[in-house]
């Protein structure tokens, strides 16, 4: 299941379960393919991305980070901090929490376990896509996006600016929304699939940021089948995944804390949903979340606060259920701000 209903994963019309391989009339070998994608990564980061980045570093200090730096913001030896967690009663398989000023794990249970990611692939899928192609480029609603069903569906034919549309998918979790990004994205990306040059994409970036144990099969983490889901990785990469977005391209997921939201096609008509974490209000400071659900992953979580004190903080947990991942979550923010003392 994702999110709420249960569904399949397929990339055409007919219905058929997608597969791991390259289409039969593909006439260029997945090696070259994988250079042609890259020479137009090439090209694509420097007619969009370099605008963006100029843009970020223009910014404050304490987000020009990356996962890889070794400090993400300047620790002030005068204001209270967060101490290492005891073992908390968790349902999740997997749970990492992370201090990102001080760049250290405050809690970890399982933290390095390959599991399915669910929707939290979105925020992978919601990067390329900001990191590719320019906020306002339109993008229409396909036939197959739109039979991509979660908790509702887009439309075949509607319009929409790739920014909204991306807002959308990570707070309402619709896969018509994450797979109409993909298949826009992926056009831009060389002659072959798009969504399969989308998903190659999304692979190679996960490459770049060092993210080891995430495998991307599809973008929307929907299963492929009953025994195999459209993404993989841990608790830890997931975590340093939504640092880094957070530390780059915070705009990323300022969407995500609102209770709903409603996104407007180029017609004026729009689609309403409200956000896939049930518990936002009761997380205070909350600076980002991505929810997920499927058969497979069961529930899974990853979220963003601050702790006090310009103190982010990181909790993700994978495999818990479908309402436990909520209060698992709650229970290690509670965890963190009563480990809060000052350093005087």
């Amino acid at each position: 299941m994702n999110e709420e209903n249960q569904f399949i994963y397929n990339d055409g019309e007919d219905g058929s379960v997608t597969s791991q391989e390259a289409p039969k009339n593909n006439s260029f070998p997945v090696k070259f393919q994988l250079v042609i994608i890259g020479f137009f990564l090439v090209i694509l980061f420097g007619s969009v991305i370099i605008p963006k980045f100029l843009i970020i570093i223009n910014r404050e200090p304490e987000k020009l980070a990356t996962v890889s730096d070794t400090t993400l913001l300047i620790e002030d030896e005068s204001v209270v901090i967060p101490q290492k967690i005891d073992t908390v009663n968790l349902r999740a398989e997997a749970a990492y929490v992370w201090d990102v000023v001080g760049q250290r794990a405050l809690y970890e249970e399982n933290p390095d376990e390959k599991l399915p990611l669910a929707s939290i692939t979105k925020l992978m899928t919601a990067l390329v896509a900001y990191e590719l192609v320019a906020d306002d480029t339109l993008v229409t609603i396909s036939p197959a996006a739109a039979s991509q069903e979660s908790a509702g569906s887009l439309l075949p034919g509607e319009v929409y600016e790739v920014k909204d549309l991306a807002d959308f998918a990570l707070v309402s979790s619709y896969n018509s929304a994450a797979q109409t990004l993909a298949e826009a994205v992926g056009e831009k990306l060389g002659n072959g699939n798009p969504l399969q040059q989308f998903v190659a994409a999304m692979n190679i970036r996960a490459s770049e940021l060092n993210l080891q144990t995430h495998e991307y099969l599809n973008p929307t983490g929907l299963d492929v089948s009953p025994s195999r889901a459209g993404a993989y990785g841990s608790a830890r990469e997931t975590t340093f995944l939504l640092e880094y977005i957070y530390a780059n391209y915070p705009e990323v997921l300022r969407p995500t804390v609102a209770e709903s939201t409603r996104l407007y096609n180029q017609s004026g008509d729009y689609h309403e949903a409200k956000n896939t974490n049930r518990v936002l209000l009761d997380i205070p400071n909350l600076l980002g979340s991505k929810t997920g659900y499927t058969d497979l992953a069961g529930g899974n979580l990853t979220i963003i606060f601050d702790a006090g004190f310009n103190r982010p903080v990181i909790v993700t947990v994978l495999g818990s259920t479908h309402s436990e991942r909520f209060s698992d979550v709650k229970k290690l923010v509670a965890a963190v701000q009563a480990s809060m003392v000052s350093k005087i």
